[in-house]
């Protein structure tokens, strides 16, 4: 289901807890977590779930290791062997 509002991510999010019981689990569980983190809300605390941006991130890093999804730590700075910088460019 499309998340659209920070209702729908929590409502996900609880859906798909414990995660650990599969991919499409976990997979469902950090999509929510991922739009709760940009969205950034005022209120992140309900009745239900006690949250705090700092739970999330550490959710997010174990779900992430779980699916084997982790960005590489020099994520855009990979160099081709052959191929050096020089001031004028690529040479």
């Amino acid at each position: 289901m499309p998340i659209t509002n920070s209702g729908s991510a929590l409502v996900q999010y609880a859906a798909a807890l414990p995660w650990q019981q599969s991919r499409e689990s976990a997979q469902l569980a950090l999509d929510a977590i991922r739009y709760l983190l940009v969205a950034r809300l005022q209120h992140l605390n309900d009745a239900q779930t006690q949250m705090s941006y700092e739970t999330l991130e550490s959710e997010k890093k174990a779900i992430e290791k779980f699916l084997g999804a982790t960005a590489p730590h020099a994520f855009g700075r990979s160099r081709r062997n052959g191929v050096s910088f020089s001031p004028g460019g690529i040479g």
